[in-house]
């Protein structure tokens, strides 16, 4: 049993909302009224209304001739919605999800049409200066987005941002898939959760398998099976794979293995078998920082050459879906000599990721929450919610090699929650480095920049960096910029020239 699905592309209505009555005026049910307008999906509401931020709805019309049977389930699934989304089927309330960067998909198998026309409708909260339903701009993780826009700031759009489909799913599935490669053992752990939406627990049989990828398939270098009992709901489970002699993913021989895993169920009162399959590839690599404060990929001392990138086109728009304009600015910059991009303060498109993983272009990865995130009384919990979504979609792919917690951010609530989240996130993904706060005009030099793979703790590698450093003054503001006062070796210390430090001191 395979998933089928179709992509929602097509056909869909946009209409404003600023007074925010939709939800009581009962417009999930009855679709969009003359004043909607057509827009593109994936898109920005924007696209449809120059200009205006708030409460918009979009509406979808579609028909799917296929009745999902009692081992299937209907889902509706979103690549991500920015900010805040609530969705109805036919009238019906699926659910809702908060943050604007990452997939969520919600069960409609109550409320599809089959063989008929059904009504798709989504409530979408792009966040502005006055609260609407607990959510104010600069509260939210949002980046750099300016209300009015700002030079140097990014627009502040919102809407349905990534693709929408229509799944039909095996009532048994492999949700999620955590692969942990070792390069001194080659050790491959998988951490998978895996979801039975019957009524009662049933016998699965779990495989493995691990292999080279290239272009000429996959040759099996190892795997397993194993046996489990699924009770209604989620199931984590461990597996383990080995490598012989694993070829490591570096800039020159970018080299990707791919995971194969298979989930099967046997209904015998029914005479069927449920089958769901995902593969993931991975890489064998090891990034850190040494003790004397270099980076090292694959055990090799390497001079990180990297820019950043936003997804944001000059006046600060979201740049669109399209995989060869998304991939183009990667490729120049691999063609260039860089070996590293950062995408501060916004994740990247996960196709962005699997084409770094495939030319071999490092990934410094940060997300909304990086930057400009105000203290409120949900501060923390947006902060770990945004931050933990992006290390589980990501943790993946081998050209991820940092994490970045904040981007130029001083001391107070919000570093204090960044420093503290590390435990958190280490259990998502212990393998990767950690960088605490890019410009740390923090001045909190007692705590460390570096978490390296395999710790949870901060480590005091560069500059001036100690345990019983004194805070610093991180400057004065200069024509409405802050102007840090970098410590003493900490530009030297990361490659930098003795000049910068002497001209921000």
């Amino acid at each position: 049993m395979s998933v089928r699905k179709r992509r929602l592309d097509k056909d869909w209505f946009v209409e404003r909302d600023p007074l925010n009555i939709g939800k009581f005026d009962n417009w999930q049910s009855r679709g969009p009224s003359q004043d909607a307008k057509p827009v593109q999906v994936p898109g920005v509401m924007q696209e449809a209304f120059p200009g205006y931020h708030g409460v918009a709805w979009y509406w979808n019309e579609y028909r799917f001739d296929h009745a999902p049977t009692s081992d299937q389930k209907c889902r509706i699934w979103f690549g991500a919605v920015d900010y805040y989304a609530e969705v109805w089927l036919n009238g019906v309330y699926l659910g809702h999800h908060e943050g604007g960067e990452t997939a969520f998909q919600l069960d409609g198998s109550e409320a599809f049409k089959p063989f008929a026309v059904n009504l798709l409708a989504v409530r979408v909260i792009n966040p502005t200066h006055e609260a609407i339903d607990g959510f104010t701009l600069n509260e939210t993780p949002h980046y750099w987005k300016k209300l009015p826009y700002e030079v140097g700031g990014a627009f502040n759009h919102g809407g349905i941002v990534l693709p929408v489909e229509m799944r039909f799913v095996p009532a048994a599935v492999i949700e999620d898939i955590a692969v942990i490669p070792q390069c001194d053992t080659g050790t491959v752990r998988l951490k998978m959760v895996l979801r039975n939406d019957l009524s009662a627990t049933v016998e699965a049989g779990v495989t493995a398998v691990i292999g080279g990828s290239d272009s000429d398939g996959m040759t099996a270098e190892d795997e397993s099976a194993v046996t489990l009992f699924l009770p209604p709901g989620t199931t984590e489970a461990d597996m383990e794979l080995k490598v012989d002699r694993p070829r490591l993913w570096g800039l020159d021989d970018p080299f990707l293995y791919a995971v194969s895993v298979g989930l099967e169920v046997r209904r015998e009162e029914a005479e069927r078998t449920i089958r769901d399959y995902r593969t993931v590839r991975c890489g064998f690599r090891d990034f850190r920082v040494d003790d004397e404060g270099y980076f090292r990929l694959n055990g090799q001392k390497i001079f990180v050459k990297s820019s950043h990138t936003t997804n944001h086109f000059p006046i600060g728009q979201r740049v669109p879906y399209q995989p060869e304009l998304m991939n183009r600015d990667l490729l120049y910059a691999k063609a260039a000599g860089f070996n590293m991009i950062r995408f501060i303060a916004g994740m990247p498109y996960p196709e962005q990721l699997d084409f770094c993983d495939t030319i071999g272009l490092l990934v410094y990865e940060e997300c909304y929450a990086a930057w400009d995130l105000r203290d409120s009384p949900k501060m923390a919990e947006r902060y770990v919610r945004s931050t933990g979504q992006m290390v589980q979609r990501d943790r993946n792919h081998p050209s991820v090699v940092i994490w970045g917690l904040l981007n130029e951010r001083l001391s107070g609530p919000v570093f204090d929650q960044a420093v503290a989240t590390l435990p958190f996130l280490r259990k998502y993904d212990p393998t990767r480095l950690v960088l605490l706060s890019s410009g740390r005009w923090d001045g909190q030099y007692d705590i460390g920049s570096v978490s390296n793979p395999g710790t949870v703790d901060w480590q005091r590698v560069w500059g001036e960096e100690q345990a019983q450093a004194s805070p610093i003054d991180t400057g004065p503001l200069v024509d409405g910029w802050f102007k840090p006062g970098i410590p003493g070796g900490y530009i030297e210390s990361t490659g930098g020239c003795p000049h910068l430090r002497a001209s921000a001191s």
